[in-house]
């Protein structure tokens, strides 16, 4: 029987690739003809997970490239599908009939939340976690709860491979039987000694309580750090990222250029060097893979109409971190330039309209005289116009368009020659297929 369901459901897989559809569905089908399937799989020695609030997606595709371009055939959910699903759905893939992963080695993203399912029936033999912090309150509620969904489930055998720069992710590293390799970024020339932004997700010691004190954020809550009280600190990192410039920075002197000059693409970066560094990879054919790698992973695309240059930034709604690191890459971009910022879910996953989120990003950072107009689009733009004048930012610069089938006619009235589109998955479709027609006409 299940051979069959395993045939089955790569049929549908193919069908789905030929239509250029959503890829956990076939995991989702084996899943409901036979609930245990996935212990069915013979799954190779080697599996990675990779886990945090952002950048798993990124590292996980890092990590994944770096060994491919080393000759190592992998397995990896590369679509992002990181719960149960698509997990089912990536080892469907990648399996004969009688359910051997016919690869080297598997790298699985995994939903912060969904880890202590996927654990009863995938064990790793490493764990990248990325960082820690507030995302999807009404789903995850507080960050210490996703932080004990993942402790609870950790056993000695697993390695772990932690950002040392958030205390919130060093916790994890306290049990002194875990095997434990810390990767960071060294201070910097944009480090600051103040915070000056909310919110700040970690402001005591996990060990004893009394409060951290930070001698320089790189930004949110990462950065060095030691308790007022106790020996608790940011460890001594194996691997320590050091900035040279906007595109070159060096990990324990080997020079890794990148492709972008988003800063956080650093420590995805770096936590791909850490993993597969410590597997015996050898540093230069590690660099070769990192500078041969294009850093985009879906996030970001460009396009052109009427002269003007658009790009599509895809954010994760009600999270600061990634949300305030979209703002300053769009604010470190030159000339003058129009923001597009809308969504029409919330969320993909549930339907409450919590917007209590867009108090905790920082939209005062758009207070920049090199941004001409904010465009609010869909059917949250009064909301999202809202919080951008208690930001205090000019409002005969903030537009709003309602309805998200004129946001290309409203590019190109008001947008400026550079066109930053801070917008959700479904408003992307929508973009996407309002410029394809408009290329088409």
């Amino acid at each position: 029987m299940k051979p069959l369901i395993i045939i089955f459901t790569k049929t549908i897989e193919k069908i789905l690739i030929k239509l250029d559809k959503g890829s956990s569905f076939p995991g989702k089908i084996a899943l409901k003809l036979n609930k245990n399937i996935t212990s069915y799989f013979k799954l190779p020695k080697k599996i990675i997970f990779v886990t945090g609030t952002n950048g798993k997606t990124s590292t996980a595709g890092i990590i994944a490239n770096i060994y491919t371009q080393n000759g190592y055939k992998v397995a990896h959910n590369s679509k992002g599908s990181n719960l149960e699903n698509g997990i089912v759905s990536c080892l469907i893939a990648n399996s004969n009939p009688f359910g051997k992963i016919k690869k080297d080695i598997l790298v699985l993203e995994i939903d912060e939340r969904y880890f202590k399912k996927v654990i009863n029936y995938i064990k790793p033999n490493y764990l990248v976690i990325s960082n820690l912090s507030r995302d999807q309150p009404p789903r995850n509620g507080h960050f210490d709860i996703v932080f004990n969904d993942i402790n609870n489930y950790l056993t000695d055998d697993i390695h772990l491979i932690l950002n040392c720069d958030d205390p919130q992710v060093v916790k994890f590293g306290l049990n002194p039987n875990q095997k434990v390799t810390y990767y960071g970024l060294a201070k910097t020339k944009n480090s600051k000694k103040e915070n000056k932004y909310n919110p700040f997700d970690m402001a005591f010691c996990p060990k004893c309580n009394k409060r951290l004190i930070f001698d320089y954020f790189h930004y949110e809550n990462l950065g060095n750090y030691r308790c007022s009280n106790c020996n608790f600190k940011r460890p001594n990192p194996e691997f320590e990222a050091q900035l040279i410039d906007d595109t070159h920075f060096k990990i324990n002197e080997n020079i890794i250029t990148m492709d972008s000059n988003a800063f956080y693409n650093v420590y995805n970066l770096t936590a791909g060097f850490a993993m597969t560094s410590i597997t015996k990879l050898e540093n230069k054919n590690i660099v070769k893979a990192l500078n041969n790698l294009s850093l985009d992973f879906d996030r970001l695309e460009t396009f052109e109409v009427d002269n003007k240059r658009g790009a599509i930034i895809l954010s994760k709604n009600e999270n600061s971190v990634s949300y305030n690191q979209s703002l300053d890459y769009i604010n470190n971009q030159p000339n003058h330039k129009t923001i597009v910022i809308g969504f029409i879910n919330v969320s993909r996953r549930y339907r409450f309209n919590d917007l209590s989120w867009l108090w905790d990003i920082n939209f005062e950072k758009l207070n920049n005289t090199s941004i001409h107009n904010i465009i609010c689009v869909g059917p949250f733009a009064y909301d999202i116009a809202t919080r951008l004048k208690y930001a205090e930012i000019n409002e005969k610069r903030i537009l709003v368009c309602e309805n998200e089938n004129e946001l290309l006619n409203t590019i190109k009235k008001y947008g400026q020659e550079n066109i930053y589109n801070l917008i959700g998955f479904e408003m992307e479709t929508i973009l996407k297929k309002q410029i394809k027609e408009d290329v088409t006409c």
